[in-house]
């Protein structure tokens, strides 16, 4: 898997683990910050693979020096948060 250490527009519905565990989903990318929603629904990850969805009130921005790597598949953040 490559890793990268920045997220871009092309993650947004992508999950974001921490330890292992599932803590959001990446729902929005703007001006170079990404949004996390730490808890979607169905609804709001169809629309965000689809690119219908804005960061909205319960997304909160991801701080780029948290963020240990960005795969294929997910983003990870860093063990020491």
């Amino acid at each position: 898997m490559t890793m990268r250490d920045r997220v871009t527009e092309s993650d947004v519905g992508k999950p974001v683990v921490h330890d292992g565990e599932r803590v959001g989903k990446i729902v929005d990318h703007e001006n170079g910050t990404a949004f996390v929603d730490p808890n979607p629904g169905v609804a709001e990850t169809v629309a965000a693979k689809v690119g219908l969805e804005d960061h909205g009130k319960e997304a909160f921005p991801l701080q780029r020096e948290l963020v240990d790597g960005v795969g294929d598949e997910e983003i990870r953040l860093e063990t020491e948060l």
